[in-house]
């Protein structure tokens, strides 16, 4: 399975969400970090992943850690390099 990042992009009327929060921002600079390491990494916006206070969310699969807070693509990626093994 292709290592992917679901990034939440919902936006909710009224209240806090990951696309308020700047998710497609995010979504740009994590895919630049992404091309610059020539990973096979894939990213999909997704639906809501709960946690919309905090976010933008993303969850990293197969097997890999849901992230909050999602603002900085580069502590995103490196977050992501020190806590997500992949086979």
């Amino acid at each position: 399975m292709t290592p992917t990042l679901y990034l939440c992009v919902n936006r909710r009327t009224g209240a806090g969400s990951c696309s308020s929060a700047g998710a497609h921002k995010v979504m740009a600079a994590l895919q630049a970090e992404i091309d610059a390491r020539a990973l096979s990494w894939e990213i999909r916006l997704s639906p809501c992943l709960g946690h919309c206070a905090v976010g933008p969310n993303i969850k990293a699969a197969p097997g890999g850690p849901m992230l909050h807070g999602c603002s900085d693509a580069q502590q995103v990626m490196a977050t992501l390099l020190r806590e997500w093994r992949q086979t």
